[in-house]
Order: structure tokens, then sequence, then C-alpha cells
């Protein structure tokens, strides 16, 4: 079985993981490793890893369970969760993956698709993973899969987490087209807002604010019970397929995989504290006129996505930016320390975020066959990157993408 990583920065001239990566010995870290088919099979490794490891919102049972349930069938996805042990059989590391078909290639890929702004895995703090480690455990789930992968594609992966390094960024890799913004919170709301707004922008926020509530009273509106969720989750399809259809962008929302999976990680009362994705709404009056979706994990919120009411007097008032003041303001007295707008550029995450988070993508092959679409893969990713990078080349994309 070969095992590359093709990417132009590290890899040699073959693709093949450099030398240091390459070295299979001994390990004292590495045990047995197990592969589930059934993820709720790995459920008590998995929430085991999941209460002691550094990780986001994407790597959690509550996230994935249902995004599993929604898109398994719809996307022919086969489950592939990575449990590793130890050698005393104690579990050090999950590894969300799944298993689809692009032509004849079968590719292993973290879960949660493009749902997922954060593709991590969980690893034991303290267990320490040396190259030929991870070499091992890639090489053993792949051999224990089934459907065996060719490849893995492995995207958007943050260079760390919490402050922990990601294991995998040993092997080759090549950045992702995009960055995740994210920024931290203050305990203080006033505090944190002056440190994000110009005088200028507060103003010219607080103005539209005012002009809203002429017309109404405004409220933040929280999903917290299956029922209100269910009412912001209509609002929010509406809103976003109406406005994708005026800019004649394709949207991956109306999709049913995409409905089932919100409705089963917003709205399904799972007995947890929290949902996996919460849903907050900004009305005026009984109308809701802007909506966000996100999820907290560990003292951080994931914002996944928003619409607004696409009517132009109300559009011109930014509802989407003042909900989402009020949704930063409540978790800075909630006591939350950071926040992410997720990944793509937006003007309105360079106003909120204090840093470009950068990710990393690794395309690993494990035949012949894996080893000929990685190629091919690497380069697509390297122009994506290019594009999307560009000042010209990119709003030159969008508008060909629009008249698609």
């Amino acid at each position: 079985m070969t095992l590359q990583i093709e990417e132009t920065r590290s890899a040699d001239s073959t693709g093949a993981i450099p030398q240091q990566a390459r070295r299979i010995g001994a390990s004292r870290s590495l045990g047995r490793v197990d592969v589930h088919r059934d993820p709720r099979a790995a459920e008590p490794a998995w929430a085991e890893l999941e209460a002691l490891c550094p990780a986001s919102i994407y790597q959690t049972r509550r996230f994935l369970l249902p995004w599993i349930d929604a898109n398994a069938g719809p996307r022919s996805l086969t489950p592939m969760i990575v449990v590793a042990h130890d050698t005393t059989g104690e579990p050090v590391a999950l590894l969300p993956f799944g298993i689809t078909r692009r032509g004849p290639v079968s590719v292993a890929e973290f879960l949660g698709g493009v749902d997922s702004n954060a593709n991590f895995g969980l690893y034991r703090p303290g267990v320490p993973f040396s190259p030929a480690d991870l070499e091992s455990l890639l090489r053993a789930a792949a051999a224990k899969a089934l459907p065996k992968p060719d490849l893995f594609l492995l995207i958007n992966q943050p260079v760390q987490i919490e402050g922990d390094p990601n294991p995998l960024d040993i092997f080759p890799h090549q950045p992702s087209a995009s960055f995740c913004h994210a920024g931290s919170l203050d305990p203080v709301p006033q505090t944190f807002m002056a440190s994000r707004l110009s005088k200028d922008t507060a103003k010219k926020l607080r103005k539209k604010r005012q002009r809203l509530e002429t017309m109404g009273t405004l409220r933040l509106l929280t999903g917290r019970s299956p029922a209100a969720a269910a009412r912001i989750l209509d609002v929010f399809y509406e809103h976003k397929l109406e406005r994708f259809r005026r800019k004649h962008i394709k949207s991956g929302f109306d999709r049913s995989e995409s409905r089932s999976f919100l409705e089963r990680a917003c709205c399904a009362d799972t007995g947890e504290n929290r949902p996996a994705v919460e849903l907050y709404a900004l009305t005026l009056g009984d109308r809701i006129i802007a909506t966000y979706g996100g999820g907290v994990h560990r003292g951080h919120l994931h914002l996944m996505f928003n619409a607004f009411d696409p009517d132009e007097t109300i559009a011109r008032c930014s509802p989407g930016d003042i909900l989402l003041q009020m949704i930063l303001e409540a978790g800075c007295s909630e006591g939350l320390a950071g926040f992410d707008l997720g990944i793509g550029e937006a003007r309105y995450k360079s106003t909120w975020c204090d840093r470009a988070e950068p990710l990393f993508d690794s395309v690993l092959a494990i035949s012949p066959l894996g080893s000929a679409f990685s190629r091919v893969e690497s380069l697509r990713r390297h122009a994506k990157r290019a594009i999307k990078q560009s000042e010209w080349a990119w709003p030159i994309a969008q508008r060909l993408m629009r008249r698609g």
C-alpha cells in the first residue's frame, strides 16, 4: 500500500511523505485502532475524549450525529469513526471521518462537509503523537475501513485549537482557500464593543438601530425551545433562499439534507443543556427581520450562518449587523472567551474579528488510483486559493457564478 501526500511545499518529487514522517516503528502511545461504521458504537470513547480535548463544536457528538443521520443516505456516505487506543487500551484519539465516492475514487474526509468550519480530531491532552504514530494510525484506519479509501482528503484544518497544535500538520500540506475569522470576547460588553467598533462605525450602527425602532420594538429572540427554533428556521430559509434567488446564486440550503440536519440540530429536544446549533433572531414587533445560527463549545461561540429580511426598507438598516452585535454582547455577559464567524471573506467579519486564523489542506493517497486523483485535487485547491485571495480574480469569479 502506497502512502503519499500531494502538495508543493514539503513533498519530494514523487509526492511521498517526507522521510522524517515515513519511519514506522514500535510506539509507546499507540496501540489498537478501531474503525466504526456505526458512529454510536464509538460513543463511549467519543464522550470521554470530548470532555477532555481541545476541540470546536464541529467535533462534538451533538453536532456530528445529527449531521450523519441527515447526510449519510443522500450523499451515499459511510461513517468511518477512527478511535486510537494506547497500549493500555485507553482511548487517546478520535478522528471523525466519512467515506464517499467521487467517480471511481473512494475518499475519506472529515465529517461535517460544508457545514463545518474547522476540521480537527480529538487528541487526549498530554499524549505525544510522533510522525510514525500518525502514519501508523492512518494506515491502520485505511486497512480496517469498509469500503477502503483510496485517499484521505483532509481540508480546512486549523493550525491549532485552544493553543494546542494540530498533530496532522506534520504531514505535507498547503494553505486552504480561505481563513476562519475569529475574535476574543470581554466580560464587559461595552469594553468589547469599544475595542471592535470605531466611534464612526458605532454611531452609524446606532442610527440604523434607531431608524428600525421607529417602526417597532426590537428584541433578541433565541430558539431555546423546539417551537421557537422551528419558527426562526422557517424564516431563515425564506430570507436566505430569496436573497440567493435575487442574486442568481445556487444555494446548498435548498437541499433536503440541509433542512433535515438543521431541524435535527436546532429543533430537536435532545435533553442536552443547549442544542448543537442555537438559533437567534432579531424581531421588529412580531416580525423576524434577521437570523443567525451557531453553537457553543468549551466557552467558544461558533457562528455558522445568517440571513436578513430582503425588504429594502429593512435591509438598508443592517439588521444582520445589529443582531450580531446583540449576540456578541450576550456572549460577553455569558462569560464566553471567544467567537468565530466561520470561513470566507466578508466586510462584517473584518469589522468584528481581530484575527484571520489560517487553515490547511492535506491530500494523502493510499492507492495508485488515489495518487492520480490527489495530484489533480491538489492543483485544483491551489487554483481555488489563488482566485479567492486575488483582489481582481475573485470579484470576476463571483460575477460568473451569479450568471451561472
